[in-house]
């Protein structure tokens, strides 16, 4: 009878100890279970998963700045005469060839040039009569050597005296053919009338500093950044740039910075920084207000990753991190700077990592209810 109770207190006992290793079994389990969400195919149709990586950092500057001139394109057409402006043949934005008239003036200086260059152009006629004559005498015996070579330096004297007021009026303008005291003003290449300072009947003075037409191609222009003192330290020659406009806010334009000013305005506290931007379609006008945008080429690498990625609960960052194929579990994720549309990750997550980069707000509402 003893041996039979002893052999059911043993049964009893045995009984018990295989229960409480089957509740811990199943802790354990449903612990696990709880650490790591597994998705089906159908499910991962609405996920995306990719590579935590090293991206650069771009710490992008923002500063307003406009459109100019590209000064290397850029020609200034000034008056080399005094006169009346008689006719305007362009007008502004007009497209004009290299040696185009641009304006025709009526102007004394050139109906003196004019005068000069007749009166030169009659004495070497009359000198050139003379060494002919001189010539025939000279070789019949009629006149001595020293006459001779006199004759032809008179003769010298008045050519160079021909050629150069010829020379001169040419150069101011003037026709040798009509001479009616007329100064063309011939555009010298070609490109866009950007500027016009004369209309007919405008007075100009030779003396005068101001321009009558300003010529450039536009095919390069040139935008100034204007970059506040304090940010002078971030920016470097070949820094990135990325050019907006009111006109096209939907477009954006490409570039580098070209220089750095060495002046610092002391009222705004700005220095201007240079691009020079390709503009074959014409879009870039002077004076146009633009967004400059600077990244700097110096850039240091750190783990990033899509906003996307990021999931806000309970005033923390989550994300969704597979650790084996199907599965996912919940990792906290400290952030750090934010450019364009990338986090900088500072504690979490390590590169090579794969996370959920789309669809993680439904992977982790699916863990969260486990």
């Amino acid at each position: 009878m003893n041996k039979i109770r002893i052999l059911l207190f043993v049964a009893l006992v045995s009984s018990s100890m295989s229960s409480c290793k089957k509740k811990q079994h199943l802790k354990v389990a449903k612990s696990e279970h709880k650490t790591k969400l597994e998705l089906g195919g159908k499910q991962l149709q609405h996920v995306k998963i990719d590579s935590v990586r090293l991206v650069p950092e771009s710490d992008q500057l923002t500063a307003v700045g406009e459109v100019s001139f590209a000064e290397d394109n850029v020609v200034c057409i000034y008056p080399l005469v005094s006169g009346t402006v008689e006719k305007v043949t362009v007008s502004l934005g007009d497209y004009v060839n290299k040696g185009q008239i641009l304006a025709t003036l009526l102007s004394t200086d050139i109906s003196q040039y004019q005068r000069d260059y007749n009166i030169s152009k009659s004495n070497f006629e009359v000198e050139e009569k003379n060494l002919l004559r001189s010539q025939e005498l000279f070789n019949a015996g009629m006149q001595s050597e020293k006459e001779y070579a006199t004759t032809k330096k008179d003769h010298a004297n008045a050519l160079s005296e021909y050629n150069e007021r010829k020379q001169i009026l040419e150069l101011y303008g003037g026709s040798v053919n009509d001479l009616d005291a007329r100064y063309q003003v011939k555009s010298p290449r070609s490109g866009f009338i950007v500027e016009r300072n004369i209309t007919e009947g405008t007075q100009i003075r030779n003396d005068n500093g101001t321009n009558v037409f300003t010529i450039s191609d536009l095919k390069t222009v040139w935008v100034w950044a204007n970059v506040h003192e304090s940010d002078i330290s971030i920016v470097h020659e070949g820094d990135n740039v990325i050019v907006r406009t009111i006109a096209y806010p939907d477009k954006f334009f490409a570039g580098t910075i070209k220089k750095i000013g060495t002046m610092l305005d002391p009222a705004s506290r700005v220095i201007k920084v240079r691009t020079e931007l390709s503009n074959n379609n014409g879009l870039l006008k002077p004076q146009m207000f633009a967004t400059i945008g600077i990244t700097s080429k110096q850039m240091l690498k750190v783990i990033a990753i899509p906003k996307t990625a990021i999931v806000l609960e309970s005033n923390r960052y989550f994300v969704m991190r597979e650790v084996e194929p199907q599965k996912f579990e919940k990792v906290s994720v400290s952030i750090g700077k934010t450019f364009g549309n990338f986090y900088e990750i500072l504690s979490g997550l390590n590169e090579g990592d794969k996370i959920v980069v789309e669809g993680s707000l439904f992977v982790l509402t699916a863990f969260n209810q486990l």
